[in-house]
């Protein structure tokens, strides 16, 4: 029997009747979405869509193997993800001519590559796409110099100190480089770490310092020299911000701060981002933060973070169940949190529709905030830049509202959901209505404004306006306007201005990077829960599926079909299907497209090991090859993993992962319920049935931890 069980029923916000996520949506129809009719799968069919004009209509249910009620369908007309007859799911518009796949693959993007210096006109960007710095003249609008590096060096966050140098931490270089901008030449290189990620300049010791996302935190004096301190901190550091006596440090997964007394160097608290639940945000599901793309020093003391927030609640795996066609209902968001010690971190609002926002920059007075959207930039009809006030997007309320103010109201054409026009926004009042499918802005409850256009008397700021290509980092230059870094093609562009600076003829345009940094149309990316190429750490509660933990996706992924903790997707072609096309909502793209994405991800290089007590790797190398402790006889081949399904006591049949990069992979298990490495050989690990250690002492499982880790 079929069971109808609506799985996210949606609610009235002032006169607003929002869309569902899945299956239940407003549209132009009176008639009801047929049934889906595909028993044998794990999901339904998508449901009928309804036609007519302006009554509220279900899709159709979809039915399941898993003995629960079916999941919804995704009725609408368009497909996969409840849209409306007058909505567009906004894929990525590739480029004509044929797919490309770079012979030197780029990679991932990281953001925070741009700064503009003291004297208010000279930009120094780092390029991590051709191992280059650029120096610009803003205001000759021309390129003074162009610093080569080594290949791969892979340039990223830069600082200026008080003489005037430019240090920036070479991310795969595993170095800090210190470029003299006036000469365009290269002071001087040292190495720091494996990979070092954020850097400061404490203008009162005249010191950099370098965060590292094997958990160092570095201190080299800004003249030149070698290191004076290391500390290590807990791993996956990203930013660091000087903040009076104490360093504040980002973690990049868990968007966790820690606290440093920078005189002792001790890490004096953490601060943790609150979570977030509101109605306007797929009707009311829980949020926790996640994902810290870019963490600043703020006016006045502390710092702002731009980070990511998922969904902690029930997430259906099936069609359209990863975001839809509103701009709320996506089930990864982008916000903004101040941070400050000793004070409670407020609940912001939901930076909705811009899709993997990874780079933002403060005007000089604190009170105005530009945000780039690396994800949209596929669609021209997606905001890829939003300056806002400050305070609307750092503070209370924190209702999801696309309204211009707490996030871009969409542009011409966008986000539909009816026939012939649908919803204005407002702040705190009614809902106008806006023509042709798109949004009006209002924020004092009056009618929206045809196309998006706000009245003179709104209160929304004017319109800015938008980049061209692929935007990779944002600053404020000495008149506070606007400075847009894109990396294909390389460009400076102040929008303000209609100005654009060439940086390189060099393309570095790849099919399969587009595809993975793009808003797929449901305001969600690949790069959303596989930031930087590799796993958010997240843990994901899914309907029917049971809890998963997001696996890597580094390292190569050819050599490791079948796909998904629970081996059910065949080939990468099935992976695309299944979450890109069906969950995302994604275009169904071509194989050559496919293959060319397919390429790109193969490209990404897994993570440095950790190598740390070499007696300590050796012993716990021998203990795992020990076909008494049975290791080895599952986690073998060049990725450490037959690829095979075992039971091994932990409350299922589960894929054998992959072992190469594991050290960076915390939390572990398939549901995540190993903290550390070391809890892996605890309770929730599956005891003897998962390799036979029980036999083994403390000293012996740190040993096998030892080995992991150098994988």
């Amino acid at each position: 029997m079929m069971i109808f069980t609506p799985v996210r029923a949606r609610v009235a916000v002032a006169t607003l009747t929002l869309t569902a996520s899945v299956g239940l949506l407003f549209t132009a129809g009176c008639t009801a979405g047929v049934l889906g009719d595909h028993p044998e799968s794990l999901v339904g069919r998508s449901g009928g869509a309804g036609t007519g004009d302006s009554t509220t209509v279900l899709g159709g249910a979809g039915s399941s193997s898993c003995n629960v009620a079916g999941t919804l369908g995704s009725g609408g007309v368009g497909g996969n993800s409840g849209r409306g007859t007058g909505g567009t799911s906004l894929p990525p518009v590739l480029p004509a001519g044929p797919v490309v796949g770079a012979a030197d693959p780029p990679p991932p993007m990281s953001g925070g590559t741009l700064i503009v210096l003291g004297d208010g006109r000279t930009a120094v960007a780092a390029d991590p796409d051709r191992d280059q710095i650029w120096i610009v003249d803003l205001q000759q609008h021309v390129l003074k110099w162009a610093v080569t590096l080594a290949a791969h060096d892979e340039p990223g966050r830069l600082v200026e100190d008080a003489g005037g140098r430019v240090h920036v931490a070479l991310r795969r270089g595993g170095a800090l480089v210190t470029i003299d901008p006036q000469a365009g030449i290269v002071l001087y290189r040292r190495s720091v770490c494996a990979v070092p990620r954020g850097v400061a300049y404490d203008a009162g010791r005249d010191l950099v310092y370098v965060a590292c996302m094997g958990g160092e935190l570095v201190s080299f004096p800004a003249a030149g020299g070698a290191a004076v301190r290391t500390l290590s901190l807990d791993n996956d550091l990203r930013d660091v911000v000087l903040d009076g006596d104490n360093l504040l440090v980002s973690r990049f997964r868990t968007a966790h701060v820690l606290v440093v007394d920078v005189a002792s160097g001790q890490v004096i608290r953490g601060i943790e981002l609150p979570g977030v639940s509101d109605l306007s945000t797929r009707a009311g599901a829980p949020f926790t933060p996640s994902a810290a793309w870019r963490m600043l020093p703020a006016r006045g003391g502390g710092a702002l973070m731009l980070h990511q927030r998922g969904e902690s609640g029930t997430i259906v795996a099936g069609p359209g169940g990863y975001g839809s066609n509103g701009l709320c209902d996506s089930i990864v968001h982008s916000a903004m949190t101040p941070i400050k010690v000793g004070q409670d971190c407020p609940q912001t609002p939901s930076l909705a529709g811009m899709v993997l926002a990874i780079d933002f920059a403060v005007s000089s007075d604190g009170s105005r905030t530009a945000i780039i959207a690396a994800g949209n930039a596929q669609n021209p009809q997606l905001p890829r830049l939003f300056v806002a006030g400050t305070g609307d997007v750092t503070s209370p309320p924190f209702v999801c509202s696309p309204d211009g103010v707490h996030a871009p109201a969409p542009m011409g054409g966008t986000f539909g959901t009816g026939v012939g026009g649908t919803f204005g926004t407002g702040v705190g009042g009614t809902f106008g209505t806006g023509v042709g499918g798109t949004f009006g802005a209002s924020s004092r409850g009056a009618g929206g404004a045809a196309g998006g256009t706000a009245s003179p008397d709104s209160g929304v700021p004017p319109a800015m306006p938008q980049p061209t290509g692929e935007v990779e980092a944002v600053a404020f230059d000495g008149n506070d306007r606007v400075v847009i870094q894109t990396r294909e093609p390389a460009t400076l562009q102040i929008p303000e201005l209609g100005l654009t600076i060439g940086l390189s003829d060099v393309s570095r345009f790849d099919t399969g990077h587009a595809i993975f940094h793009a808003n797929s149309g449901a305001g969600i990316a690949c790069a959303s829960c596989h930031g930087e190429g590799h796993e958010d750490g997240r843990i994901w509660e899914f309907d029917c599926l049971g809890t998963r933990r997001t696996m890597s996706i580094s390292g190569g992924i050819t050599t490791r079909v079948p796909y998904h903790w629970s081996g059910d997707l065949a080939d990468f072609s099935s992976l695309m299907q299944e979450v890109y096309v069906g969950r995302m909502s994604g275009e169904n793209f071509g194989s050559d497209v496919m293959g060319a994405t397919l390429s790109w991800i193969d490209s990404i290089p897994r993570l440095p090991p950790i190598v740390g007590d070499s007696g300590a790797v050796a012993r716990g190398q021998t203990l795992f090859a020990d076909p008494a402790h049975g290791c080895s006889s599952c986690h073998n081949g060049p990725n450490l993993s037959n690829n095979t399904l075992r039971d091994v006591g932990t409350g299922g049949i589960f894929k054998v992962p992959a072992l190469t990069g594991v050290a960076w992979q915390a939390p572990y298990m398939h549901d995540g319920c190993a903290t550390t490495l070391t809890d892996r050989f605890g309770p929730c690990g599956g005891g003897d049935k998962h390799g036979v250690t029980s036999n083994l002492s403390s000293a012996q499982i740190s040993d096998l931890v030892a080995y992991l880790q150098s994988l």
